[in-house]
Protein backbone atom coordinates (compact mmCIF):
# COMPACT_ATOMS: atom_id res chain seq x y z
CA UNK A 1 0.00 0.00 0.00
CA UNK A 2 1.34 3.44 -0.94
CA UNK A 3 2.03 6.00 1.86
CA UNK A 4 -0.93 8.26 0.99
CA UNK A 5 -3.65 5.58 1.48
CA UNK A 6 -1.91 4.51 4.69
CA UNK A 7 -2.10 8.07 6.03
CA UNK A 8 -5.76 8.31 5.03
CA UNK A 9 -6.55 5.00 6.73
CA UNK A 10 -4.77 6.02 9.95
CA UNK A 11 -6.56 9.35 9.92
CA UNK A 12 -9.94 7.66 9.44
CA UNK A 13 -9.28 5.24 12.31
CA UNK A 14 -8.12 8.11 14.48
CA UNK A 15 -11.37 10.01 13.84
CA UNK A 16 -13.42 7.02 15.00
CA UNK A 17 -11.70 7.05 18.42
CA UNK A 18 -13.59 9.38 20.81
CA UNK A 19 -11.67 12.51 21.65
CA UNK A 20 -11.60 11.76 25.39
CA UNK A 21 -10.10 8.31 24.68
CA UNK A 22 -7.40 9.86 22.49
CA UNK A 23 -6.55 12.27 25.31
CA UNK A 24 -6.52 9.46 27.86
CA UNK A 25 -4.14 7.39 25.69
CA UNK A 26 -1.74 10.29 25.30
CA UNK A 27 -1.83 10.91 29.06
CA UNK A 28 -1.17 7.27 29.80
CA UNK A 29 1.78 7.27 27.41
CA UNK A 30 3.15 10.31 29.22
CA UNK A 31 2.74 8.65 32.62
CA UNK A 32 -0.09 10.98 33.75
CA UNK A 33 -3.51 10.08 35.15
CA UNK A 34 -5.34 9.00 31.97
CA UNK A 35 -8.97 9.72 32.95
CA UNK A 36 -8.56 13.00 34.80
CA UNK A 37 -11.04 15.62 33.47
CA UNK A 38 -9.29 17.08 30.40
CA UNK A 39 -8.71 20.81 30.05
CA UNK A 40 -10.25 22.96 27.36
CA UNK A 41 -6.92 23.04 25.48
CA UNK A 42 -6.67 19.25 25.55
CA UNK A 43 -10.20 18.92 24.20
CA UNK A 44 -9.21 21.24 21.35
CA UNK A 45 -6.11 19.05 20.86
CA UNK A 46 -3.87 22.10 20.67
CA UNK A 47 -0.25 22.24 21.83
CA UNK A 48 0.89 24.75 24.43
CA UNK A 49 1.85 28.04 22.84
CA UNK A 50 -1.00 28.10 20.31
CA UNK A 51 -3.07 31.21 21.14
CA UNK A 52 -6.45 29.99 22.41
CA UNK A 53 -9.55 32.07 23.07
CA UNK A 54 -12.35 30.54 25.11
CA UNK A 55 -16.02 31.37 25.53
CA UNK A 56 -17.83 29.44 28.26
CA UNK A 57 -20.96 31.55 28.67
CA UNK A 58 -24.36 30.72 27.25
CA UNK A 59 -24.79 30.46 23.49
CA UNK A 60 -28.10 31.70 22.10
CA UNK A 61 -28.09 31.95 18.32
CA UNK A 62 -25.45 34.41 17.18
CA UNK A 63 -26.28 37.36 19.42
CA UNK A 64 -23.01 37.18 21.33
CA UNK A 65 -20.58 35.25 19.15
CA UNK A 66 -21.10 35.89 15.46
CA UNK A 67 -18.78 38.91 15.61
CA UNK A 68 -16.15 36.93 17.50
CA UNK A 69 -16.18 34.21 14.86
CA UNK A 70 -15.96 36.77 12.04
CA UNK A 71 -13.00 38.43 13.79
CA UNK A 72 -10.94 35.23 13.46
CA UNK A 73 -10.20 36.21 9.86
CA UNK A 74 -8.20 39.10 11.34
CA UNK A 75 -6.53 36.84 13.92
CA UNK A 76 -4.92 34.08 11.82
CA UNK A 77 -2.89 32.58 14.70
CA UNK A 78 -5.77 32.31 17.16
CA UNK A 79 -8.10 29.39 17.86
CA UNK A 80 -11.49 29.72 19.55
CA UNK A 81 -13.02 27.18 21.93
CA UNK A 82 -16.81 27.38 22.29
CA UNK A 83 -17.84 25.50 25.42
CA UNK A 84 -21.41 24.39 24.84
CA UNK A 85 -24.15 22.24 26.27
CA UNK A 86 -25.87 19.58 24.17
CA UNK A 87 -28.81 21.93 23.47
CA UNK A 88 -26.42 24.58 22.14
CA UNK A 89 -24.57 22.40 19.63
CA UNK A 90 -26.80 23.35 16.70
CA UNK A 91 -26.15 27.05 17.34
CA UNK A 92 -22.40 26.40 17.56
CA UNK A 93 -22.35 24.47 14.31
CA UNK A 94 -24.23 27.29 12.62
CA UNK A 95 -21.56 29.70 13.86
CA UNK A 96 -18.77 27.41 12.65
CA UNK A 97 -20.45 27.27 9.26
CA UNK A 98 -20.20 31.05 8.99
CA UNK A 99 -16.53 31.13 9.96
CA UNK A 100 -15.34 30.61 6.37
CA UNK A 101 -11.68 29.67 6.11
CA UNK A 102 -11.31 30.10 9.88
CA UNK A 103 -13.73 27.25 10.68
CA UNK A 104 -10.86 24.81 11.33
CA UNK A 105 -9.81 27.11 14.18
CA UNK A 106 -13.23 27.08 15.87
CA UNK A 107 -13.58 24.16 18.30
CA UNK A 108 -16.85 22.83 19.70
CA UNK A 109 -16.04 21.74 23.26
CA UNK A 110 -18.63 19.73 25.25
CA UNK A 111 -19.57 21.48 28.47
CA UNK A 112 -18.43 19.44 31.50
CA UNK A 113 -20.71 18.87 34.46
CA UNK A 114 -19.08 21.90 36.09
CA UNK A 115 -17.11 24.58 34.24
CA UNK A 116 -14.29 24.99 36.75
CA UNK A 117 -11.34 27.40 36.72
CA UNK A 118 -9.04 24.37 36.28
CA UNK A 119 -10.94 23.40 33.14
CA UNK A 120 -10.46 26.86 31.58
CA UNK A 121 -7.01 27.79 32.86
CA UNK A 122 -5.12 26.28 29.90
CA UNK A 123 -6.65 28.85 27.53
CA UNK A 124 -4.99 32.23 27.05
CA UNK A 125 -7.84 34.72 26.78
CA UNK A 126 -11.51 34.56 27.73
CA UNK A 127 -13.94 36.42 25.46
CA UNK A 128 -17.23 37.77 26.75
CA UNK A 129 -18.84 38.03 23.33
CA UNK A 130 -20.49 40.89 21.47
CA UNK A 131 -23.59 40.99 23.69
CA UNK A 132 -22.88 43.54 26.46
CA UNK A 133 -25.98 42.41 28.33
CA UNK A 134 -24.81 38.84 28.84
CA UNK A 135 -24.78 37.52 32.39
CA UNK A 136 -21.75 38.27 34.54
CA UNK A 137 -21.43 34.80 36.09
CA UNK A 138 -18.98 33.57 33.45
CA UNK A 139 -16.69 36.54 34.23
CA UNK A 140 -16.16 35.22 37.75
CA UNK A 141 -15.10 31.81 36.44
CA UNK A 142 -12.71 33.48 33.99
CA UNK A 143 -11.26 35.55 36.84
CA UNK A 144 -10.77 32.47 39.01
CA UNK A 145 -9.00 30.76 36.10
CA UNK A 146 -6.50 33.63 35.91
CA UNK A 147 -7.38 34.50 32.31
CA UNK A 148 -7.20 37.88 30.68
CA UNK A 149 -10.72 38.89 29.65
CA UNK A 150 -11.71 40.68 26.45
CA UNK A 151 -15.15 42.23 26.85
CA UNK A 152 -17.37 44.92 25.29
CA UNK A 153 -16.87 48.40 26.72
CA UNK A 154 -19.84 48.72 29.03
CA UNK A 155 -19.97 50.35 32.44
CA UNK A 156 -21.43 47.29 34.20
CA UNK A 157 -18.69 45.01 32.85
CA UNK A 158 -15.96 47.58 33.53
CA UNK A 159 -17.08 48.02 37.13
CA UNK A 160 -17.15 44.24 37.60
CA UNK A 161 -13.60 43.79 36.27
CA UNK A 162 -11.98 47.01 37.51
CA UNK A 163 -10.71 45.63 40.87
CA UNK A 164 -8.92 42.77 39.11
CA UNK A 165 -7.03 44.73 36.38
CA UNK A 166 -7.45 41.98 33.79
CA UNK A 167 -10.01 43.46 31.42
CA UNK A 168 -9.35 44.64 27.87
CA UNK A 169 -12.30 46.46 26.31
CA UNK A 170 -13.45 46.88 22.72
CA UNK A 171 -16.18 48.97 21.10
CA UNK A 172 -19.32 46.82 21.25
CA UNK A 173 -20.22 45.44 17.84
CA UNK A 174 -16.92 46.43 16.19
CA UNK A 175 -15.02 43.49 14.67
CA UNK A 176 -11.83 45.55 13.99
CA UNK A 177 -11.83 46.86 17.56
CA UNK A 178 -12.32 43.35 18.96
CA UNK A 179 -9.45 41.94 16.89
CA UNK A 180 -7.11 44.75 17.90
CA UNK A 181 -7.92 44.35 21.59
CA UNK A 182 -7.40 40.56 21.45
CA UNK A 183 -3.94 41.09 19.97
CA UNK A 184 -3.15 43.62 22.68
CA UNK A 185 -4.37 41.26 25.40
CA UNK A 186 -2.20 38.46 23.97
CA UNK A 187 0.86 40.75 23.98
CA UNK A 188 0.19 41.67 27.59
CA UNK A 189 -0.14 38.02 28.53
CA UNK A 190 3.24 37.23 26.98
CA UNK A 191 5.10 40.19 28.52
CA UNK A 192 7.61 39.42 31.21
CA UNK A 193 6.90 40.86 34.68
CA UNK A 194 9.65 43.44 34.15
CA UNK A 195 8.18 44.75 30.91
CA UNK A 196 5.70 47.64 31.14
CA UNK A 197 2.24 46.90 29.87
CA UNK A 198 1.25 48.50 26.59
CA UNK A 199 -0.96 51.53 27.15
CA UNK A 200 -4.64 50.98 26.64
CA UNK A 201 -6.10 52.58 23.54
CA UNK A 202 -9.53 54.18 23.41
CA UNK A 203 -12.07 51.97 21.68
CA UNK A 204 -14.60 54.69 20.90
CA UNK A 205 -14.37 57.43 18.32
CA UNK A 206 -13.99 60.91 19.82
CA UNK A 207 -17.26 62.02 21.35
CA UNK A 208 -18.55 65.54 21.72
CA UNK A 209 -18.22 66.69 25.32
CA UNK A 210 -17.32 63.36 26.78
CA UNK A 211 -15.75 59.93 26.79
CA UNK A 212 -16.95 56.64 28.31
CA UNK A 213 -17.70 57.28 31.95
CA UNK A 214 -17.78 61.09 31.53
CA UNK A 215 -21.13 61.18 33.30
CA UNK A 216 -21.98 60.23 36.87
CA UNK A 217 -23.23 56.66 37.22
CA UNK A 218 -26.87 55.91 37.90
CA UNK A 219 -27.54 55.83 41.64
CA UNK A 220 -24.78 58.30 42.49
CA UNK A 221 -27.36 61.03 43.15
CA UNK A 222 -30.98 61.34 44.22
CA UNK A 223 -32.05 62.04 40.62
CA UNK A 224 -31.75 58.84 38.57
CA UNK A 225 -31.94 59.91 34.93
CA UNK A 226 -32.35 57.49 32.06
CA UNK A 227 -31.46 58.50 28.49
CA UNK A 228 -32.32 56.46 25.40
CA UNK A 229 -32.34 54.96 22.94
CA UNK A 230 -31.21 56.50 19.59
CA UNK A 231 -28.08 58.60 20.42
CA UNK A 232 -27.91 60.17 16.96
CA UNK A 233 -24.43 61.61 16.29
CA UNK A 234 -23.56 60.92 19.93
CA UNK A 235 -25.83 63.71 21.14
CA UNK A 236 -27.16 61.70 24.10
CA UNK A 237 -23.59 60.93 25.17
CA UNK A 238 -22.78 64.64 24.98
CA UNK A 239 -25.97 65.56 26.84
CA UNK A 240 -25.20 63.04 29.59
CA UNK A 241 -21.76 64.57 30.10
CA UNK A 242 -23.17 68.13 30.07
CA UNK A 243 -25.90 67.39 32.64
CA UNK A 244 -23.49 65.48 34.85
CA UNK A 245 -21.04 68.41 34.84
CA UNK A 246 -23.80 70.86 35.76
CA UNK A 247 -25.83 68.80 38.24
CA UNK A 248 -24.02 66.90 41.03
CA UNK A 249 -27.38 65.50 42.18
CA UNK A 250 -27.96 63.55 38.94
CA UNK A 251 -26.82 60.00 38.20
CA UNK A 252 -27.28 58.84 34.61
CA UNK A 253 -27.77 55.66 32.63
CA UNK A 254 -27.56 55.89 28.84
CA UNK A 255 -29.10 53.00 26.88
CA UNK A 256 -28.62 52.60 23.12
CA UNK A 257 -30.71 50.24 21.00
CA UNK A 258 -29.07 49.91 17.59
CA UNK A 259 -27.34 47.31 15.43
CA UNK A 260 -23.85 46.66 16.85
CA UNK A 261 -22.12 48.01 13.74
CA UNK A 262 -23.37 51.49 14.68
CA UNK A 263 -21.97 51.49 18.25
CA UNK A 264 -19.69 54.53 17.76
CA UNK A 265 -20.45 56.44 20.92
CA UNK A 266 -20.22 55.53 24.61
CA UNK A 267 -23.21 54.31 26.57
CA UNK A 268 -23.87 52.36 29.75
CA UNK A 269 -25.93 49.62 28.13
CA UNK A 270 -26.36 48.48 24.54
CA UNK A 271 -29.42 46.62 23.29
CA UNK A 272 -28.59 44.82 20.06
CA UNK A 273 -31.42 46.11 17.86
CA UNK A 274 -33.07 42.74 16.94
CA UNK A 275 -32.85 41.68 20.59
CA UNK A 276 -35.36 44.40 21.50
CA UNK A 277 -38.03 42.02 20.24
CA UNK A 278 -37.02 39.19 22.60
CA UNK A 279 -39.35 38.86 25.58
CA UNK A 280 -36.53 38.34 28.11
CA UNK A 281 -34.76 41.52 26.97
CA UNK A 282 -38.00 43.50 27.09
CA UNK A 283 -38.86 42.28 30.58
CA UNK A 284 -35.34 43.02 31.88
CA UNK A 285 -35.46 46.51 30.40
CA UNK A 286 -38.91 47.15 31.87
CA UNK A 287 -37.77 46.04 35.34
CA UNK A 288 -34.73 48.28 35.15
CA UNK A 289 -36.51 51.40 33.87
CA UNK A 290 -39.71 51.14 35.88
CA UNK A 291 -38.01 50.03 39.06
CA UNK A 292 -35.06 52.39 39.15
CA UNK A 293 -35.38 55.61 37.11
CA UNK A 294 -36.85 58.78 38.58
CA UNK A 295 -36.51 60.77 35.33
CA UNK A 296 -36.32 59.76 31.68
CA UNK A 297 -35.44 61.66 28.49
CA UNK A 298 -36.88 59.77 25.54
CA UNK A 299 -34.71 60.24 22.46
CA UNK A 300 -36.38 60.52 19.01
CA UNK A 301 -39.67 59.04 20.31
CA UNK A 302 -38.02 55.60 20.36
CA UNK A 303 -39.45 52.95 22.75
CA UNK A 304 -37.60 52.54 26.05
CA UNK A 305 -39.07 49.22 27.24
CA UNK A 306 -37.95 47.20 24.24
CA UNK A 307 -40.56 46.60 21.54
CA UNK A 308 -43.07 45.15 23.97
CA UNK A 309 -45.54 48.00 23.42
CA UNK A 310 -44.76 48.88 19.81
CA UNK A 311 -42.15 50.74 17.80
CA UNK A 312 -42.52 54.18 19.40
CA UNK A 313 -42.70 55.49 22.93
CA UNK A 314 -46.48 56.10 22.97
CA UNK A 315 -47.16 52.52 24.06
CA UNK A 316 -44.68 52.81 26.96
CA UNK A 317 -46.20 55.97 28.45
CA UNK A 318 -48.96 54.34 30.56
CA UNK A 319 -46.42 52.13 32.35
CA UNK A 320 -44.05 55.06 32.84
CA UNK A 321 -46.88 57.13 34.35
CA UNK A 322 -47.87 54.32 36.72
CA UNK A 323 -44.25 54.12 37.85
CA UNK A 324 -44.34 57.90 38.48
CA UNK A 325 -41.29 58.51 36.29
CA UNK A 326 -40.92 62.10 35.13
CA UNK A 327 -40.62 61.94 31.32
CA UNK A 328 -39.42 64.41 28.68
CA UNK A 329 -39.25 64.02 24.90
CA UNK A 330 -36.23 64.98 22.77
CA UNK A 331 -36.36 65.39 18.95
CA UNK A 332 -33.62 66.09 16.42
CA UNK A 333 -35.17 66.28 12.96
CA UNK A 334 -37.06 63.93 10.67
CA UNK A 335 -38.98 62.30 13.52
CA UNK A 336 -40.87 65.59 14.06
CA UNK A 337 -40.23 67.69 10.87
CA UNK A 338 -43.29 67.55 8.57
CA UNK A 339 -42.27 67.17 4.90
CA UNK A 340 -45.42 68.84 3.48
CA UNK A 341 -45.20 71.84 5.80
CA UNK A 342 -41.47 72.17 5.06
CA UNK A 343 -42.16 72.23 1.32
CA UNK A 344 -44.69 75.01 1.83
CA UNK A 345 -42.34 77.11 3.98
CA UNK A 346 -39.14 76.77 1.93
CA UNK A 347 -38.85 77.32 -1.81
CA UNK A 348 -35.71 75.17 -1.97
CA UNK A 349 -36.77 72.56 0.60
CA UNK A 350 -34.70 69.38 0.89
CA UNK A 351 -37.88 67.35 0.49
CA UNK A 352 -38.01 68.27 -3.20
CA UNK A 353 -35.13 65.79 -3.64
CA UNK A 354 -36.47 63.10 -1.28
CA UNK A 355 -38.05 59.98 -2.82
CA UNK A 356 -41.85 60.04 -2.64
CA UNK A 357 -41.95 56.85 -0.58
CA UNK A 358 -39.60 58.42 1.97
CA UNK A 359 -41.70 61.61 2.17
CA UNK A 360 -44.81 59.55 2.82
CA UNK A 361 -43.12 57.49 5.50
CA UNK A 362 -41.65 60.52 7.26
CA UNK A 363 -45.03 62.25 7.13
CA UNK A 364 -46.62 59.30 8.93
CA UNK A 365 -43.85 59.23 11.54
CA UNK A 366 -43.87 62.97 12.32
CA UNK A 367 -47.67 63.18 12.50
CA UNK A 368 -47.74 60.23 14.90
CA UNK A 369 -45.01 61.75 17.06
CA UNK A 370 -46.57 65.20 17.15
CA UNK A 371 -49.83 63.60 18.23
CA UNK A 372 -47.97 61.79 21.02
CA UNK A 373 -46.32 65.03 22.16
CA UNK A 374 -49.58 66.99 22.14
CA UNK A 375 -51.76 64.35 23.79
CA UNK A 376 -49.22 63.41 26.46
CA UNK A 377 -48.55 67.00 27.53
CA UNK A 378 -44.93 66.03 28.23
CA UNK A 379 -42.16 68.64 27.89
CA UNK A 380 -40.67 68.48 24.40
CA UNK A 381 -37.15 69.64 23.57
CA UNK A 382 -35.67 70.07 20.07
CA UNK A 383 -31.99 70.37 19.20
CA UNK A 384 -32.26 72.73 16.19
CA UNK A 385 -34.31 75.96 16.06
CA UNK A 386 -36.00 75.19 12.71
CA UNK A 387 -38.05 72.46 14.43
CA UNK A 388 -39.86 75.19 16.37
CA UNK A 389 -41.78 75.81 13.14
CA UNK A 390 -43.20 72.28 13.39
CA UNK A 391 -43.69 72.17 17.17
CA UNK A 392 -43.91 75.77 18.44
CA UNK A 393 -44.72 74.50 21.94
CA UNK A 394 -41.24 72.88 22.20
CA UNK A 395 -38.11 74.27 23.90
CA UNK A 396 -34.78 74.62 22.11
CA UNK A 397 -32.04 72.51 23.73
CA UNK A 398 -28.92 73.37 21.70
CA UNK A 399 -26.73 70.70 20.16
CA UNK A 400 -23.62 69.93 22.20
CA UNK A 401 -20.14 69.77 20.65
CA UNK A 402 -16.64 69.47 22.03
CA UNK A 403 -15.61 73.05 21.33
CA UNK A 404 -12.04 72.65 22.58
CA UNK A 405 -11.61 69.38 20.69
CA UNK A 406 -12.33 71.08 17.35
CA UNK A 407 -10.32 74.25 17.99
CA UNK A 408 -7.28 75.02 15.84
CA UNK A 409 -4.98 78.00 15.32
CA UNK A 410 -4.94 78.04 11.48
CA UNK A 411 -6.02 81.45 10.20
CA UNK A 412 -8.76 81.54 7.57
CA UNK A 413 -9.08 83.32 4.22
CA UNK A 414 -5.33 83.88 3.84
CA UNK A 415 -4.78 81.47 0.92
CA UNK A 416 -5.15 82.77 -2.63
CA UNK A 417 -7.59 79.90 -3.29
CA UNK A 418 -9.50 79.30 -0.04
CA UNK A 419 -10.29 75.67 0.70
CA UNK A 420 -14.05 75.02 0.70
CA UNK A 421 -15.18 71.81 2.41
CA UNK A 422 -18.53 70.07 1.90
CA UNK A 423 -19.10 66.79 3.73
CA UNK A 424 -22.66 65.48 3.38
CA UNK A 425 -23.79 62.65 5.64
CA UNK A 426 -26.86 62.31 3.42
CA UNK A 427 -26.88 64.17 0.12
CA UNK A 428 -30.56 65.04 -0.15
CA UNK A 429 -30.67 66.56 3.35
CA UNK A 430 -27.74 68.84 2.52
CA UNK A 431 -28.77 69.82 -1.02
CA UNK A 432 -25.48 68.40 -2.31
CA UNK A 433 -26.60 67.57 -5.83
CA UNK A 434 -27.90 71.13 -6.27
CA UNK A 435 -24.92 72.98 -4.83
CA UNK A 436 -22.10 70.76 -6.10
CA UNK A 437 -22.13 71.96 -9.76
CA UNK A 438 -21.76 75.56 -8.59
CA UNK A 439 -18.87 74.76 -6.25
CA UNK A 440 -17.23 72.69 -8.99
CA UNK A 441 -17.47 75.65 -11.38
CA UNK A 442 -15.72 77.91 -8.86
CA UNK A 443 -13.07 75.20 -8.41
CA UNK A 444 -12.55 74.84 -12.17
CA UNK A 445 -12.15 78.62 -12.45
CA UNK A 446 -9.45 78.34 -9.75
CA UNK A 447 -11.35 80.69 -7.43
CA UNK A 448 -11.64 78.10 -4.65
CA UNK A 449 -10.23 74.65 -3.92
CA UNK A 450 -13.18 72.32 -3.44
CA UNK A 451 -12.95 69.30 -1.14
CA UNK A 452 -15.96 66.97 -1.22
CA UNK A 453 -15.74 64.38 1.55
CA UNK A 454 -18.09 61.48 2.26
CA UNK A 455 -17.84 58.51 4.62
CA UNK A 456 -14.59 59.41 6.38
CA UNK A 457 -13.89 58.41 10.01
CA UNK A 458 -14.60 61.06 12.61
CA UNK A 459 -10.95 61.80 13.41
CA UNK A 460 -10.02 62.29 9.77
CA UNK A 461 -13.01 64.58 9.25
CA UNK A 462 -11.83 66.72 12.16
CA UNK A 463 -8.43 67.16 10.51
CA UNK A 464 -10.01 68.23 7.21
CA UNK A 465 -12.29 70.76 8.93
CA UNK A 466 -9.34 72.26 10.77
CA UNK A 467 -7.43 72.56 7.48
CA UNK A 468 -10.12 74.38 5.46
CA UNK A 469 -11.29 78.00 5.25
CA UNK A 470 -15.01 77.65 4.52
CA UNK A 471 -17.43 74.91 5.58
CA UNK A 472 -20.52 74.59 3.38
CA UNK A 473 -23.15 72.68 5.36
CA UNK A 474 -26.82 72.21 4.46
CA UNK A 475 -28.52 74.70 2.16
CA UNK A 476 -32.02 73.21 2.10
CA UNK A 477 -33.23 72.62 5.69
CA UNK A 478 -33.51 76.00 7.37
CA UNK A 479 -31.18 75.60 10.34
CA UNK A 480 -27.62 74.76 11.23
CA UNK A 481 -26.63 71.35 12.58
CA UNK A 482 -23.76 69.53 14.24
CA UNK A 483 -21.38 69.97 11.31
CA UNK A 484 -21.94 73.73 11.29
CA UNK A 485 -21.20 73.84 15.02
CA UNK A 486 -18.00 71.85 14.50
CA UNK A 487 -16.95 74.25 11.73
CA UNK A 488 -17.57 77.28 13.97
CA UNK A 489 -15.66 75.58 16.83
CA UNK A 490 -12.71 75.17 14.46
CA UNK A 491 -12.85 78.90 13.65
CA UNK A 492 -14.04 78.46 10.05
CA UNK A 493 -16.48 80.48 8.00
CA UNK A 494 -19.71 78.48 7.87
CA UNK A 495 -22.23 78.70 5.04
CA UNK A 496 -25.74 77.29 5.64
CA UNK A 497 -29.37 78.10 4.98
CA UNK A 498 -31.09 79.64 8.03
CA UNK A 499 -34.79 80.34 8.28
CA UNK A 500 -35.17 83.66 10.07
CA UNK A 501 -38.38 83.04 12.04
CA UNK A 502 -37.47 80.14 14.33
CA UNK A 503 -34.03 81.58 15.11
CA UNK A 504 -35.67 84.83 16.13
CA UNK A 505 -38.03 82.85 18.38
CA UNK A 506 -35.02 81.04 19.87
CA UNK A 507 -33.39 84.43 20.53
CA UNK A 508 -30.21 83.83 18.52
CA UNK A 509 -28.52 85.25 15.42
CA UNK A 510 -25.95 82.63 14.38
CA UNK A 511 -22.86 84.15 12.70
CA UNK A 512 -23.32 82.02 9.59
CA UNK A 513 -23.25 83.14 5.96
CA UNK A 514 -26.84 82.48 4.88
CA UNK A 515 -27.25 80.87 1.46
CA UNK A 516 -29.48 78.59 -0.60
CA UNK A 517 -28.36 76.60 -3.65
CA UNK A 518 -29.45 79.47 -5.91
CA UNK A 519 -27.49 82.11 -3.94
CA UNK A 520 -24.41 80.06 -3.04
CA UNK A 521 -22.04 81.46 -5.68
CA UNK A 522 -22.95 85.04 -4.83
CA UNK A 523 -22.46 84.34 -1.11
CA UNK A 524 -19.01 82.81 -1.57
CA UNK A 525 -17.91 85.58 -3.93
CA UNK A 526 -18.94 88.16 -1.32
CA UNK A 527 -16.85 86.35 1.29
CA UNK A 528 -13.84 86.44 -1.05
CA UNK A 529 -14.40 90.12 -1.87
CA UNK A 530 -14.18 91.11 1.82
CA UNK A 531 -11.81 88.64 3.43
CA UNK A 532 -11.32 90.60 6.70
CA UNK A 533 -15.10 90.58 7.23
CA UNK A 534 -15.19 86.84 6.50
CA UNK A 535 -12.41 86.21 9.04
CA UNK A 536 -14.29 88.30 11.59
CA UNK A 537 -17.42 86.21 10.95
CA UNK A 538 -15.39 83.06 11.66
CA UNK A 539 -14.06 84.51 14.93
CA UNK A 540 -17.60 85.46 15.96
CA UNK A 541 -18.69 81.91 15.18
CA UNK A 542 -16.20 80.52 17.68
CA UNK A 543 -17.55 82.82 20.39
CA UNK A 544 -21.12 81.89 19.47
CA UNK A 545 -20.58 78.14 19.59
CA UNK A 546 -18.82 78.42 22.96
CA UNK A 547 -21.72 80.46 24.35
CA UNK A 548 -24.48 78.18 23.06
CA UNK A 549 -23.10 74.73 22.21
CA UNK A 550 -20.47 73.64 24.74
CA UNK A 551 -23.15 71.95 26.89
CA UNK A 552 -23.67 74.57 29.60
CA UNK A 553 -26.73 76.21 28.05
CA UNK A 554 -28.19 72.82 27.13
CA UNK A 555 -27.86 71.57 30.70
CA UNK A 556 -29.57 74.75 31.94
CA UNK A 557 -32.53 74.11 29.63
CA UNK A 558 -33.17 70.79 31.42
CA UNK A 559 -32.89 72.28 34.94
CA UNK A 560 -36.63 72.72 35.50
CA UNK A 561 -37.36 69.20 34.27
CA UNK A 562 -34.74 67.66 36.57
CA UNK A 563 -35.93 69.36 39.76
Amino acid sequence: MSPAPVRRTVSAVRRRIPRRWRIALRRAAAGARPFQTPSVRELCELPAGTPLLVHAGGIAGDRALDGVVRALARLPEFHLALVCAEAERAAVRELVGRAGKARRRVHEVPRPRAVTPEFLASADIAVFGFDPDGGLASLDVYLAAGLRIVAPDNRVVRDHLAPHHVGDFYAPGSVPSFAKVVQRAWQRGTESPDEPAAPAEPVFAPVEAGTPGAWRALGAGPVRLGLGTANYAGQLSALAAAISAARPDVGIELVVAKPPATYRYPADRYLHFPAEHRLDVQMAQARRVLGWYTHLIVDAFRPVLGRLNGDDVAGDLPALRRARIKVALLAHGSEIRHPGAHLERHAESAFRDAPEELRERLTTVCERNRRTAEESGLPLFVTTPDLLDDVPFATWAPLVVDVDGWACDRQVMERARPVVLHAPSNRWTKGTDRLLPQLQELHDRRIIELRLVEGLPHGEMRRLVQDCDIVVDQLVMGSYGTFSCEGMAAGKVVVAYLSEGPHRVAGVRPPIANATPSTLVKTIESLLDDRPAAAALAAEGLRYVRDHHDGRRTAEVFDAFLR
